[in-house]
């Protein structure tokens, strides 16, 4: 298992960042490790609502079925995430810092199979996964704080 955790501020107000970043179907827009993401149920983001997502993976892009867990708006959004040996939590927590947002991402990972016995020697390869998130995540968020 690995966890990560990052944090950013933005100047986008907490509605708004939690409106975007609760709609997982954004989710390629701002994290480089995602090829796709896709929303697979009519609701809008509540719990149960589903997405699919194409992460890449070694040796090939996974597909991977996320659902909401968890969800208080604008506060906290949860999501599981399963695929071919994949299993992720991700946890995202939003409050006000001054005019905008600050937004904690923490994120569990278990990898199982052949995959699982190398999730030890992964942890730079995680760290730079969270990194290009998170920098993906500010540079969304502040672009729409800009509109």
């Amino acid at each position: 298992m690995t966890k990560l955790h990052a944090s950013l501020t933005t100047p986008l107000p907490r509605d708004d960042a939690f409106a975007y970043i609760a709609d997982w179907s954004h989710q390629a827009e701002w994290d480089p490790n995602t090829l796709s993401s896709r929303q697979l149920t009519e609701e809008q983001p509540v719990v149960g609502a589903r997405y699919a997502l194409e992460v890449k993976m070694v040796p090939r892009p996974v597909t991977m079925e996320y659902r909401i867990t968890e969800l208080e708006v604008p506060t906290r959004i949860a999501l599981v995430g399963e695929g071919s040996g994949v299993w992720t939590e991700d946890v995202i927590t939003f409050s006000d810092a001054g005019d905008g947002t600050r937004v904690d991402y923490a994120v569990e990972i278990r990898l199982s199979g052949l995959l699982g016995l190398l999730q030890p020697l992964l942890g730079r390869a995680f760290d730079g996964i969270a990194k290009g998130a998170i920098a993906g995540m500010q540079r969304e968020l502040d672009a729409r704080a800009g509109e």
